[in-house]
């Protein structure tokens, strides 16, 4: 295991100091979950979700649909194919 140094300015230090011994750890145990936690794989969609909020963007998922252009187009080619065969529906 290696080792790291950091330059802690007095507050942070105190503050540091404070949550360890709320957690009952060590410096070193709480850095290295802080740095386990920031350093692991991010799950895409989690991403994506603050992405969209950060930049005010809707969810797709969530909007509504206006309308079933497939069903549309379908009932328009049976129209086309029906006149074109010379029946009207």
């Amino acid at each position: 295991m290696s080792t790291l140094s950091i330059r802690l300015d007095p507050e942070l230090e105190r503050r540091l100091d404070l949550e360890v011994a709320r957690r009952k750890s060590t410096r070193s145990r709480f850095v290295q979950d802080l740095l386990r936690e920031a350093l692991s794989p991010q799950d895409p969609v989690h991403l994506l979700q603050e992405a969209r909020a950060a930049y005010g963007l809707p969810d797709p998922a969530a909007a509504k649909v206006r309308s079933n252009k497939a069903a549309h187009v379908k009932a328009l080619v049976r129209k086309a194919v029906a006149d074109k065969q010379g029946r009207v529906k």
